[in-house]
């Protein structure tokens, strides 16, 4: 059975910055008899960033990428995200970067 989903890691607080990973999760398994095989890994699919610059999605090129499609497709994102530009003053403010109020209004 494979197996692919998006989900995110960790914040990592870089100065006046939080920085979301998003990675992509793919898992194998098969079982036949009394055999058994796994795998996964685990790769960088996306960053998110907040910081006194707004908000902004990155994708692993470094490319600008939509934050609400990506909030779309990664359960709990958009909830962290809230709540990490909730704690943070300064990050809601539209400097440049997505607002986190058109996200969290849909």
């Amino acid at each position: 059975m494979n197996r692919m989903t998006l989900a995110v890691d960790d914040p990592l607080k870089v100065g006046d910055a939080t920085l979301i990973p998003v990675v992509e999760v793919f898992s194998f398994s098969k079982v036949r008899g009394e055999r058994a095989a796994f795998a996964a890994r685990k790769r960088a699919k996306a960053v998110v960033a907040l910081g006194p610059w707004g908000i902004v999605a990155l994708d692993v090129e470094g490319e600008e990428i939509s934050l609400q499609e990506l909030a779309d497709e990664v359960t709990g994102l958009k909830e962290l995200v809230t709540g990490i530009a909730d704690s943070d003053v300064g990050t809601k403010g539209d400097k440049g970067g997505q607002r986190i109020d058109k996200m969290a209004s849909k």
